[in-house]
């Protein structure tokens, strides 16, 4: 991440004066973020939204700028020092921010140094506040992106769990970096919770990879927000080709996964029944 933000203290230091922040400020190189803080013009506008508020961002908020799957409408996260006195509004800083605004706030004893530069909380802290915040699935699905892509590592699962009430840190173990998209993940956790057995990206000859392999029988795919018409011909040759083997196919979207899990559940439970 190349994300910046300095106080009014810290650029003069750096020899910036009154007038050359106004110049930046006008063609565009520096964000006013709130009253003496200021940010990089390339900085996502959620952390900027947070710094507003009041600190860095965490959890969904902050997971989503480390590039890892997040959970769609998740509130913009925000952590804060205990003794804060004001938070403001996340786009208006000259407003407090009210009672029941969509601001997630996590005050702690002390923020990581460096975390009002970057404007992020380190990587364990964010995905311990996004597992105590989020629906398990979603947590899972967190966790395996940021695993697949090695912004932790798998120690990094065992700090994590430390710091987890009891009952979260199971879910350390339903972690599986085979998925290969934030909904496979969900899915496959999901399937897993019903007692099934369920694999994810096996190769079937004639097929080729599927995303999930329930009971070694049922192909379930998973097509994301963005399926083209192109895919069409070529999914139902690979469902053709399945078939012949034995296998039964469904396939769900984004949305019937993460808007409509009773009906794939169903779905999936009836054709296993056949």
């Amino acid at each position: 991440m190349h994300y910046r933000f300095w106080t009014s203290e810290e650029l003069r230091e750096q020899g910036w004066t009154k007038r050359t922040v106004s110049a930046a400020l006008a063609d565009g190189q520096l964000l006013a973020v709130r009253r003496g803080h200021y940010a990089a013009a390339t900085t996502p506008p959620d952390l900027v939204r947070a710094m507003r508020v009041g600190g860095p961002a965490t959890a969904a908020t902050a997971a989503a700028a480390y590039g890892f799957w997040t959970p769609p409408a998740a509130p913009l996260s925000v952590a804060v020092a205990e003794n804060t006195p004001r938070l403001r509004d996340p786009d208006d800083p000259g407003r407090l921010l009210e009672p029941g605004a969509a601001v997630q706030v996590h005050r702690l004893s002390t923020l990581p140094r460096g975390a009002l530069m970057t404007g992020v909380l380190p990587v364990v802290l964010v995905l311990q506040h996004l597992l105590q915040t989020v629906p398990a699935a979603f947590a899972v699905a967190s966790l395996d992106s940021a695993l697949r892509l090695r912004r932790i590592r798998r120690d990094d699962l065992t700090v994590l769990a430390a710091r987890l009430p009891a009952h979260l840190r199971p879910l350390m173990s339903a972690v599986d970096v085979r998925c290969e998209s934030g909904i496979e993940s969900v899915a496959r956790y999901l399937l897993q919770s019903l007692g099934l057995r369920v694999e994810p990206q096996v190769a079937i000859d004639g097929v080729g990879r599927v995303d999930l392999l329930v009971e070694g029988r049922l192909i379930v795919e998973l097509d994301g927000r963005e399926y083209h018409a192109a895919q069409f011909a070529r999914d139902r040759a690979r469902d053709a080709a399945a078939a012949w083997q034995g296998y039964r196919t469904l396939r769900f979207t984004w949305a019937q996964v993460l808007t409509d899990w009773p009906s794939v559940q169903a779905a999936v439970l009836a054709a296993l029944a056949y």
